[in-house]
């Protein structure tokens, strides 16, 4: 069976947040293909504990430990040179080393990178290189910078510029550069000089039709008999995911309150920021925390959010959500890449949002989003499009 490297700057596991649910994909459909030598940074000291899950039928695993306040410290050296921030945060001389000798020992190896800063450790023009960019990173530090003011806007603005470059550089010399969705895809290529890419495609993100089941959720609702309840679900320490869940709660959460005292807004998610604790101090905000299974909080919900503000890509919560038959609200950002069906509700302003949560808080009836998500969400779909493109590029 033939070797493939796969470099993530996240550890594919577990699948509990956007990136690591489509590393962790891409990892079991590679290790059906190939023999897999991973390469992966841990930055959540209770990930420690799954080492020997994520190593199971692999070749070669090299884990290594990222640092925060050292890393945050060693990108400061990146201003220095123009180098993009994340870049030189993600620096690793134990990485680089082990790469190194991956490729002395097996000359020739396919090499898959999981996000861009990751193209730093195989320059080697020789190997045969495909880069999933997942989404526009650069563009996040863009609408940071817009969000932002002072030095924190020129910092973000800087980061904007140097990533932008950078992501260039790497679609160019790579020979396939992959993005979550044809909309990601056709705005990065709109953005590069023609004759300085390779080839630039896309593959989708699925989800786990039979985890996310209602059917096979067997268990109690966490909520009080009869309760109206709203759900946000995501990591609550993720800037775009707290701005928008702190706007909601500011702007449109007194309005439904008004309209429904009963109601309650279940903030579900790990690692809460210092401001999301601070909205469990007001009328009707529940902050859970890192809860076990998100499964019970979508499916004895009345009514999920995703009023994101910042984002690219696709949503991986929105597909939980409708694979769980639930009804939608979210802001065009939420829901670009998956498209709009008749369970879906686009809101970008306060307005908006309030008249939807309003109206469907106590609507009932029959869903069927989980039928349309069957139809265009699956992984298989995703595996077989991510072979047949890895083919098309030369790399088999």
């Amino acid at each position: 069976m033939e070797k493939i490297l796969f470099l993530c700057h996240r550890v594919p596991y577990p699948p509990n947040k956007g990136d690591k649910i489509r590393s962790y994909h891409w990892l079991q459909y590679l290790k059906q293909r190939y023999q897999v030598l991973l390469g992966a940074f841990i930055d959540d000291p209770d990930d420690w504990q799954y080492q020997g899950i994520i190593a199971e039928d692999l070749a070669d695993c090299c884990l290594v430990k990222r640092h925060p306040l050292w890393h945050k410290v060693a990108s400061l050296r990146a201003m220095l040179d123009g180098r993009p921030l994340s870049l030189a945060y993600y620096q690793s001389q134990q990485m680089r080393a082990w790469v190194e000798q991956v490729i002395k020992e097996c000359p020739g190896i396919k090499v898959l990178t999981f996000s861009s800063v990751m193209a730093q450790y195989v320059d080697d023009a020789n190997q045969f290189r495909v880069m999933d960019f997942v989404d526009i990173d650069s563009d996040k530090w863009l609408q940071y910078a817009n969000q932002a003011s002072g030095i924190m806007s020129w910092l973000y603005r800087r980061e904007f510029n140097a990533l932008a470059r950078y992501e260039a550089q790497v679609a160019s010399a790579f020979n396939l550069s992959l993005f979550v969705s044809k909309n990601e895809a056709d705005d990065f290529q709109n953005r590069q000089s023609s004759s300085a890419q390779q080839e630039v495609n896309w593959v989708q993100n699925g989800v786990d039709i039979q985890y996310f089941d209602p059917a096979v959720v067997d268990v109690s609702s966490p909520f009080k008999q009869g309760e109206p309840v709203v759900v946000f679900t995501g990591a609550m320490d993720y800037w775009a995911n707290v701005e928008g869940v702190v706007w909601f709660v500011q702007h449109v959460w007194p309005g439904v309150l008004a309209y429904q005292p009963e109601a309650k807004f279940y903030i579900v998610g790990s690692n809460p920021s210092k401001s999301i604790l601070k909205l469990a101090q007001l009328p009707g905000i529940v902050v859970t925390g890192k809860v076990p299974d998100v499964r019970p909080y979508l499916k004895y919900a009345r009514l999920v959010v995703a009023p994101l503000r910042i984002s690219r890509g696709i949503q991986n919560k929105v597909l939980e959500a409708l694979a769980m038959d639930k009804k939608v609200v979210g802001s065009s950002h939420a829901f670009t890449g998956i498209g709009l069906m008749p369970c879906t509700y686009v809101a970008d302003n306060e307005e908006e949002f309030l008249n939807h949560c309003i109206e469907h808080l106590d609507s009932s009836g029959e869903v069927q989003a989980r039928r349309w998500i069957e139809d265009n969400f699956s992984w298989q779909t995703s595996f077989a499009r991510l072979d047949k493109l890895i083919f098309q590029a030369g790399g088999s």
